[in-house]
């Protein structure tokens, strides 16, 4: 007397295997621009916390703190953005007058467009030449970040559909 057998036959576990497979092919494009948004989206949120961080900081310290970012130039990827102690501290390299650095090899795929100078008061208020940067991802979507003349930063979306963010005006 033979026993039933349990378990999957080699032709269920290819068909199993071969719908999977279709599935993940499908699924891989969605999650690399999805992942490529993040970025942009998490290095924007980056720059407006540094904005803010140093918003406070020149308050509790009562003195002036310059926020300064470097866009990529049309031959050169790199860019940086820094919270320094002096204007005119280049974000380039680590120097002695910044309080924090930012490059682009911390957000691969993200590049900064237009820069920004920011000097934040102790008293709370911002002044500077350019009060707004703008990131883009490599697909073109762009977020900028903008500080008001409170010293306020905020994130908005120029180009695409963002679910999270309000669109510029």
């Amino acid at each position: 007397m033979r026993r039933p057998a349990f378990g999957f036959t080699m032709i269920e576990m290819a068909l199993v295997l071969a719908v999977l497979a279709i599935l993940a092919a499908l699924a891989l494009p969605d999650l690399g621009r999805r992942m490529e948004r993040q970025r942009l989206q998490s290095a924007a949120q980056g720059l407006a916390a540094d904005l803010a961080e140093a918003r406070f900081e020149a308050a509790r310290q009562g003195q002036a703190l310059f926020v300064e970012a470097k866009p990529a130039l049309a031959s050169d990827s790199a860019w940086c953005w820094a919270v320094a102690r002096s204007a005119g501290c280049d974000c380039a390299a680590a120097q002695a007058c910044q309080v924090h650095a930012v490059r682009n090899t911390d957000w691969r795929g993200v590049r900064l467009v237009e820069g920004l100078a920011v000097t934040l008061q102790p008293g709370g208020t911002a002044a500077g030449p350019q009060q707004r940067a703008l990131l883009e991802s490599s697909r073109g979507e762009q977020l900028r970040v903008e500080v008001s003349a409170l010293g306020r930063a905020r994130v908005c979306a120029t180009r695409g559909s963002w679910p999270s963010m309000p669109a510029c005006s």
